[in-house]
């Protein structure tokens, strides 16, 4: 089978898991949708936290004409000063990552940049360690959806309209997957050093010299959710059948 076919083969069979097992929500934003999420600062809001650096502006939950999908999204910006930082980030309770798959999912709207500037960079990260663990939009227009980690591919930034990141940490393969906007971009990277996650964070920096420009970022829709392994869903089904099998007698 030719190398290219076989990584899409394979990536599609990643989704195909993902897709027919039992997956447990394990955060879910809901569109950062009323009645949860009230227009204003991100902080304290279904358990997000919220901050800044320097010029940087607190995550704020914003409607049109910001753009969003559904009613609200969530606004992030920095000034045109180094280190300027709007971080938003949330915990994610999964003690032990063996034999899951984890999926993290969200829409990602940036302006295009004017006279010159530049899209400062955009991250997000799992707090916890090991490799992939990582990613980011990065200032020369590119999109490296698990960063810096060996072997990462990547793909050209999206601008003026939202895109889809998804990114899938296969436990059972120790391999991850991601696609930017439909497009799958790194098929299979070695996993690492991850044996838990606890939270996830996304934060805009401006990463250039003062003078490259302010920057915005518009997220919506995240949602985590992960698959637990084959064998730990073998007691739910022993117990539906079971069931199944009780109200056959009756």
């Amino acid at each position: 089978m030719h190398t290219r076919w076989a990584g899409i083969c394979c990536a599609a069979a990643v989704l195909g898991r993902v897709g027919t097992a039992s997956a447990v929500t394990l955060y879910d934003a809901m569109g950062f949708e009323s009645p949860a999420f009230s227009v204003g600062a991100l902080d304290g809001q279904d358990g997000w936290t919220g901050g800044s650096l320097g010029g940087g502006v607190v995550p704020l939950v914003v409607t049109a004409p910001d753009p969003v999908l559904g009613q609200q999204a969530v606004r992030m910006e920095v000034g045109d000063a180094f280190e300027d930082t709007s971080l938003m980030d949330h915990d994610v309770i999964l003690p032990s990552v063996a034999g899951q798959i984890v999926t993290v999912s969200f829409d990602i709207y940036r302006p295009a940049p004017a006279g010159g500037k530049l899209a400062q960079n955009l991250w997000w990260f799992w707090w916890d360690a090991g490799e992939p663990a990582a990613g980011l939009q990065w200032d020369i227009g590119e999109t490296w959806p698990f960063g810096e980690t060996p072997g990462a591919a990547s793909a050209i930034t999206v601008f003026d309209q939202y895109a889809n990141l998804t990114l899938v940490w296969d436990f059972q393969q120790m391999k991850a997957f991601s696609w930017y906007n439909g497009a799958l971009v790194d098929n299979g990277l070695p996993i690492s050093g991850i044996t838990e996650l606890t939270g996830w964070a996304l934060l805009l920096s401006h990463d250039g010299e003062a003078g490259t420009g302010g920057s915005i970022a518009f997220i919506d829709n995240l949602r985590i959710t992960a698959v637990p392994e084959p064998a730990s869903l073998v007691p739910a089904a022993a117990g539906a059948l079971a069931l199944i099998r009780r109200r056959r007698s009756r």
